[in-house]
């Protein structure tokens, strides 16, 4: 899956493309960050959540999709 940004608005497509960040988390654990009931930050920090690639995109996600 893949997330965008063009003009102002956000996007979700399953386009083949290279993937700049990826984020890899349980469905469970995913699900609670995007509702805002565990912190992103957080989640990285014990390990829930892992980031592979461009890591300065994956500190910017918050801004990009507020």
């Amino acid at each position: 899956m893949g997330l965008g940004r063009t003009e102002g608005r956000s996007m979700v497509d399953r386009g083949k493309r290279r993937d700049l960040v990826t984020f890899i988390a349980t469905d469970k654990d995913w699900v609670a960050i995007c509702h805002d009931q565990l912190s992103g930050t957080w989640a990285y920090l014990t390990g829930r959540l892992k980031v592979r690639g461009d890591q300065g995109i994956a500190r910017k996600l918050g801004e990009m999709f507020p």
